[in-house]
């Protein structure tokens, strides 16, 4: 079995350590609808700039500049943003996205499309079918588990589909772990060439010593659990109400980080169980790092994620986790539970008793840490200048997926080739 996180082999990092002193970097066009709230897009703004700052030419197409992260956004001309439309405003969304990204490809000619998590799928398709080979190397960065067994079963079919859709229109995949990347090439059916386990930059090395301050030893009542995430029905809100409220005791307290869509439904909810006065819906916050160690247990009760960064930014602070198997990566996110309890997904009763005995100083603080700095932006902005530079290193006949139409090479391809 193949090890997807392994390094370049020899022959490819001489391939990539040539090319890069070769050519020049490759010109790289990235597409957000908005700076926020969701993790995909913080993690593609902290990529943009670390790429940037190590002289990379990279362009963000951003279809709508306000949101909560607006002044995380990269600075210079690099970036543009798409007027709303007459009529109907910023509506049609991924259209208004796949049009302006058509007519920035004709301008621009990047080298690579780098598309930051699953929701951009439909836009990399559409452009590859409509480009064929005049469109530029498709990379996509998995953010979300393939599996979804959260899905109607009428539906899984359409899915599988428009997956393996994905599997031949997209030319390289970005894993976030070992298990997710044979995940792709399973239910993607593409070859394992074309997926690159690359590390999710949710930090930097500065922010490991920002957060890793000991807990406090003011004596307080109760244990104060946090939770972080969109109030969406991907987050599993209810089940964590109902956990919290089946688990918890008098004086503990749960603080929610997040905006949505299902916050009214959610504070009822709250009222229906009596736990109201426990529970807090504190908004979004975009400083939530520094949140964290003011808590004792983070609780996460998704139905599905990629590689959840609060997990990370979780361990950073040596605080312990109670979490559902709600993607391929969280086992080895946590050690196979060594560094949180891990329940499955659904399991209200399993969830309750895990915040029943959870402990405050139940963490392995040194080994949550060393785990935590594998997710650097230190270690993502070098790891995937290498992918790029491997993706247009390679053989033209294995570089493209299956959709792509006979047609002339970018120029750095014609270097590479």
């Amino acid at each position: 079995m193949q090890c997807f996180s392994q390094p370049l082999s020899q022959t490819d990092k001489a391939i990539v350590d040539s090319d890069c002193e070769a050519v020049s970097p490759p010109h790289v066009l990235v597409v957000l609808h908005a700076p926020g709230p969701g993790g995909v897009e913080r993690i593609a703004l902290r990529l943009i700039t670390g790429w940037r700052r190590a002289g990379m030419d990279v362009r963000l197409m951003l279809g709508n500049p306000a949101g909560p992260m607006q002044h995380d956004l990269p600075p210079g001309s690099a970036t543009q943003h798409l007027p709303s439309w007459p009529l109907i405003g910023r509506h049609l969304a991924s259209l208004r996205l796949l049009l302006a990204t058509l007519r920035a490809i004709d301008a621009h000619r990047p080298d690579i499309l780098f598309c930051a998590g699953n929701a951009y799928a439909i836009v990399a398709v559409l452009l590859k079918l409509r480009l064929g080979r005049r469109c530029p190397l498709i990379l996509a960065k998995i953010s979300n588990d393939l599996m979804r067994s959260d899905m109607p079963a009428i539906m899984r079919p359409f899915y599988r589909l428009w997956l393996r859709i994905q599997g031949r229109a997209i030319d390289h995949f970005a894993a976030l772990s070992d298990p997710m990347a044979r995940e792709v090439t399973a239910r993607m059916r593409v070859d394992r060439a074309r997926v690159r386990v690359v590390p999710n930059p949710v930090l930097a090395l500065a922010d490991l010593d920002a957060v890793a301050a000991p807990p406090s030893t003011l004596p307080r009542q109760g244990r104060h659990f946090v939770a972080v995430g969109r109030l969406e029905r991907q987050k599993d809100y209810p089940l964590m109400l109902r956990a919290f409220a089946a688990g918890s005791g008098p004086d503990d307290r749960l603080t929610i980080f997040g905006e949505g869509r299902a916050r009214f439904r959610l504070e009822r909810l709250a009222e229906r169980l009596g736990i109201a006065a426990k529970v807090r819906f504190a908004g979004f916050s975009a400083d939530i790092r520094h949140q964290l160690p003011h808590h004792d247990v983070l609780l996460l009760s998704s139905r599905y994620e990629g590689q959840p960064g609060v997990v990370v930014e979780a361990l950073a602070c040596g605080l312990p986790i109670i979490a559902t198997r709600c993607c391929a990566s969280m086992s080895p996110l946590l050690d196979d539970g060594a560094l949180g309890t891990l329940v499955d997904g659904g399991d209200e009763a399993a969830f309750a008793d895990a915040i029943r005995t959870a402990h405050r100083d139940r963490q392995d603080r040194p080994r949550a840490r060393e785990k935590a700095a594998a997710f650097t932006i230190e270690r993502a902005v070098p790891a995937y200048r290498a992918l790029f530079h491997h993706m247009l290193a390679m053989p033209p006949h294995r570089r493209r997926a299956t959709f792509a139409k006979p047609c002339s090479q970018s120029p750095l391809e014609a270097q590479l080739s």
